[in-house]
């Protein structure tokens, strides 16, 4: 990006749209790792926006859990049975007869996830993770991230700098414990979504003790929480980019690790926001896709596991939370020497890749990175998804859904780079449920750049 380089709103208004849309057109395949149970469900390919399911084959909040005084469950929280599943659900359960010809082991199999994690349901039993949202509504993580757009929308007016960590974090207090309407689609006062993330069910609990602690103390670490570098850090961080826009590079990615530490600490999160916050930079400040995206895959490093490696050792422990924190800790933190662009480069080239091939986690034997929620892996998906398909956001998205595992994430991201690059006609941006309310957030957020 050059000096000289003017600053394109339009841009910038694309990113964001596109933003909702990777989102909300994941919500009902988000989370299944088996592309072939997905396509069960929701057929070859998803092509539009679309109500979820009331049940998900892998579907894990039944064996979550959330213990903190503040009520961020609301009516969702008869579904968070977490660790009373495994007592309740088998102790009903007989050993084997000559006519069931079952154990009490087989059945605690069949009530375990892909990862291995006892849920305490069988598949046709599991609830989806966002069965409260309607086709075309956000995920409670974009959901903050909007929260975050109109905070900034309202304290920056005037151009001026107006955000405050402690204040912001007052309002999103206020939203998550704010009872959610059921009939209300805009999302504004409350999310109802049904699935909170660990960073949210650990924030609250941590903000529930009554300790002194400060909100912006409340925050998980990676060090003591693996699952905390989740790409999820990442996207509700992408209004700060657009809002400081003009500012220097460096600038921008202070504030935006300031501000994703509010709710994840974490060293991969961290990662993926230095190469994302120079690429959406350059891509609001009018400059080639391409190219940019080349510059981008260029800073990274592939992790040393695999898709199927990470699949397996969730297996074989029977869940991750079973596997031995340094062990756990380096698979995160471990890459390799390749050359990532040379890799991508490869995998779009060949006339007969498959996107599974590069990511997934379980229907292949060779997937190259893992579908889970972890920057280390999600990001790269996230890029050469840009990269093969740059000049086709329909076919990006689309081929995200079905790629399975964290998609919602992967395609907000995703949204934002293409929808940067693409900032007319971006497909799917009038079906998303709160379209009206987010041109307005939108515009109320451009106006203080």
């Amino acid at each position: 990006m050059t000096a000289t380089a003017t600053l394109n709103k339009q841009r910038i208004a694309g990113s964001l749209c596109g933003m909702m849309v990777g989102d909300a057109l994941a919500v009902p395949g988000h989370w299944f790792y088996s592309p072939a149970k997905l396509k069960e469900d929701y057929g070859e390919e998803i092509m539009g926006m679309m109500d979820p399911k009331p049940t998900h084959a892998e579907s894990m909040i039944q064996g979550m859990s959330y213990h903190g005084s503040i009520d961020i469950l609301h009516d969702k929280a008869i579904y968070y049975e977490g660790s009373c599943a495994i007592t309740t659900k088998t102790q009903s359960q007989q050993p084997a007869t000559a006519t069931t010809g079952t154990t009490e082991e087989d059945d605690i199999q069949a009530r375990r996830d892909d990862h291995g994690n006892f849920v305490g349901y069988k598949a046709n039993e599991r609830v989806h993770y966002h069965q409260s949202l309607s086709k075309g509504m956000n995920t409670v993580n974009v959901c903050i991230a909007r929260l975050l757009m109109r905070y900034i929308g309202k304290k920056n007016q005037g151009k001026q700098d107006g955000y405050n960590p402690d204040e912001f974090l007052e309002e999103f207090q206020t939203y998550m414990t704010t009872a959610p309407n059921k009939d209300d689609t805009s999302q504004i006062t409350s999310h109802n979504d049904t699935y909170l993330d660990i960073y949210l069910r650990h924030f609250f609990t941590q903000a529930g003790k009554n300790d002194g602690l400060r909100l912006r103390d409340c925050a998980m670490s990676q060090r003591d929480q693996w699952s905390i570098g989740s790409l999820d850090g990442v996207v509700m961080s992408i209004p700060i980019i657009a809002a400081y826009a003009k500012e220097p590079e460096s600038m921008v990615l202070g504030r935006v690790v300031e501000h994703h530490m509010l709710t994840h600490r974490s060293i991969t999160v961290t990662m993926v926001c230095s190469v994302l916050v120079p690429l959406l930079l350059e891509l609001y400040h009018g400059a080639d896709l391409a190219e940019t995206l080349e510059r981008a895959i260029a800073k990274m490093r592939p992790p040393k596991c695999t898709g199927r490696e990470q699949r397996d050792s969730y297996v074989h422990h029977q869940g991750p939370g079973n596997i031995p924190k340094h062990e756990k800790w380096l698979q995160h933190m471990t890459t390799t020497d390749e050359d990532f662009l040379e890799l991508l480069k490869g995998f779009v080239s060949s006339s007969s890749t498959d996107d599974q091939d590069l990511a997934g986690w379980g229907d292949r034997p060779n997937s190259r990175f893992s579908t889970a929620c972890y920057c280390e892996q999600a990001f790269p998906i996230v890029l050469y998804l840009c990269y093969k398909y740059k000049d086709d956001p329909r076919k990006a998205l689309a081929q995200n859904v079905m790629l399975g595992g964290h998609s919602t994430a992967r395609g907000a991201i995703v949204g934002a780079i293409l929808g940067a690059a693409h900032p007319e006609g971006f497909p799917w941006v009038e079906d998303l449920a709160a379209y009206p309310f987010i041109q307005t957030e939108i515009h109320n957020l451009i106006k203080t750049v």
